[in-house]
């Protein structure tokens, strides 16, 4: 497995997106291909330098896309809008447990320089490989319904189109900022940070436009952890399993790799510092996008006074917001809450085709056109949001959103299960990061409350829909999912009990400059051995001598005197 020459190394083009396949099991080579070149100076000194930080950041800023993309917009509205400030714990200890998972991402591919989705396919048998593709394709196609809808919502708000119209505009879109990746990923990186920063100064327009923030409940919410309902569980659960997206670990975990430095085990912790900050840093900015838009939604939630319209609201609220917004705060208000929504929208687009291409790239050794990528992925987006809209109008189309929420709940587990089992073993990270006693104890209860929360928003989805009800149609489709989640959760059950089967050994001695010292080690233990047998020859050749001289003495003696 270790072996090389099993691949012929092709020309490498200057974007990782463009690159056809060279030998990955070869690890200077594959470290000399990265994007980026980095200096980290000297690896004894671990005084933090800004000029080399600069050079880590933007893979965090793709990475954080996914915590404020549609979706988490539309978990973000229904905490605000029904519970005020209670929730904000959640975004608060839903973000630090994602910057922990994140991690294990940066930890994976530095020690082994592979990402998730190629250790994949070394682990697990070819049968498994495929099933585990198709769970993770299903996840990246699930993830890009709340873009497709988000955008056309966006789009209707801004140029007034009909959403069946904004629906057709994302697919086109999508390709126009796919020419991005022809200019390198330092500029694809800075686009997607714009846009980021984009949706900060849209939320910090309309926090300046609230007047009744009242900060003593947003620190209270923030700090102290309720759950005042059933409601309100529901809703903490859907904020964290919003959080923590799958198909973002595979797509962080390949990114790291964009970066290239000297090879060590100092080299790469302190690669490992830089990444893990800059992800820290561009996670703190998305963790104030969030809280903008809940306590946006709660402070003007409570000038509504028209029971009817607060339900509407509650029931739809990306498509309600903005008219709530346009009502109480000006349409300054509401063309930010657009403009914020059609970046989240575009910005997760390209961070789902990317993440596609590095799954399909890792689990089947397969190499597509970005270009065709996008198509393939947004088509399969499409057809059931253009559906959707179409035969049930504007109204249930955001009840897609909720329906890919499920989806990606039942995705998760298949791919935070085996990034920490990977992490917890030194056979594939080492020595030097493997995870050990108290943190590997942590680890393994925040994966378990995450799975456990999206197992939980799955059949709380499923059970409080309209229907799962006693007609005959309901029962039938209860029983269905009844039997669906026994044999889901056997699949996990699974995934746990299975040993780690690969060895990295000699791979992460390669990267982590053990495999020379080894050699240098093995030397001087031979030449100490040649010295100490060259020693005994000695020794043993003066006995001999000795014994001649004293048989030659005794031959004397005996000899009769004439």
């Amino acid at each position: 497995m270790n072996g090389g020459g099993r691949m012929s190394f092709r020309d490498v083009g200057s974007n990782v997106f463009d690159q056809d396949y060279s030998d990955d099991e070869d690890v200077d080579k594959l470290n000399a291909n990265a994007d980026v070149q980095v200096d980290l100076g000297d690896v004894n000194d671990d005084a933090f330098d800004w000029k080399t930080f600069w050079k880590f950041v933007g893979p965090g800023f793709l990475m954080c896309i996914a915590y404020v993309d549609p979706g988490n917009f539309e978990s973000d509205l229904q905490a605000g809008l029904q519970f005020n400030y209670k929730l904000l714990w959640v975004l608060v200890w839903a973000t630090i447990a994602g910057l922990h998972i994140q991690s294990l991402c940066v930890r994976l591919a530095l020690s082994t320089g592979w990402h998730l989705a190629r250790c994949y396919r070394e682990e697990y048998d070819k049968k498994v490989v495929r099933a585990l593709w198709v769970v993770s394709e299903l996840g990246i196609i699930a993830s890009d319904v709340p873009e497709v809808i988000g955008t056309a919502l966006a789009l209707k708000l801004i140029f007034g189109f009909p959403t069946v119209v904004g629906v057709f505009l994302t697919s086109l879109s999508t390709f126009v900022f796919l020419g991005l990746q022809h200019f390198g990923v330092r500029k694809l990186e800075a686009f997607m940070g714009s846009l980021v920063a984009i949706m900060s100064l849209c939320y910090l327009g309309e926090l300046v436009y609230c007047d009744d923030v009242h900060v003593g409940e947003v620190i209270a919410g923030a700090s102290i952890p309720r759950i005042p309902s059933t409601t309100a569980l529901f809703i903490a659960v859907s904020l964290l399993g919003a959080v923590v997206m799958p198909h973002n670990l595979f797509l962080h975990s390949a990114l790291v790799l964009t970066r290239g430095y000297q090879l060590g085990e100092k080299s790469l912790k302190k690669a490992f510092k830089y990444n893990v900050v800059e992800s820290g840093m561009a996670l703190t900015v998305t963790l104030f996008i969030n809280f903008a838009v809940v306590i946006v939604a709660a402070t003007e939630m409570q000038k509504i006074t028209d029971p009817a319209e607060r339900a509407e609201m509650i029931d739809k609220p990306l498509q309600n917001a903005p008219k709530m917004l346009n009502k109480l705060l000006g349409s300054a208000a509401k063309g930010l809450f657009a403009v914020a929504l059609l970046a989240s929208g575009q910005s997760s687009t390209i961070t789902g085709t990317y993440a596609g291409q590095y799954v399909m790239d890792g689990f089947l050794k397969l190499r597509v056109h970005p270009g065709l990528r996008a198509f393939l992925t947004r088509a399969c987006a499409i057809v059931p949001s253009l559906t959707v809209v179409l035969i049930a109008g504007d109204e249930d189309a955001e009840t897609l959103i909720v329906v890919s929420s499920a989806i990606l709940s039942i995705q998760l587990p298949f791919a935070l299960i085996p990034l920490v089992k990977f992490c917890s073993s030194s056979r594939i990270v080492g020595e030097a990061f493997v995870l050990k006693g108290r943190a590997l104890k942590a680890t393994n209860v925040l994966s378990g409350v995450i799975v456990c929360a999206n197992v939980s928003l799955l059949l709380m989805t499923l059970f409080t829909s309209r229907y799962v009800n006693a007609s005959f149609g309901g029962i039938v489709l209860g029983m269905t999912a009844v039997l669906f989640i026994i044999g889901y959760c056997y699949c996990i059950y699974w995934l746990l009990d299975q040993p780690v089967r690969q060895n990295l050994k000699s791979r992460i001695d390669q990267r982590l400059g053990l495999e020379s010292s080894n050699f240098s080690n093995a030397a001087a233990e031979s030449e100490i051995v040649g010295i100490n047998n060259n020693d005994n020859m000695n020794n043993i050749e003066e006995e001999d001598d000795d014994d001649d001289e004293g048989d030659q003495v005794a031959m004397l003696r005996t000899q009769p005197s004439s």
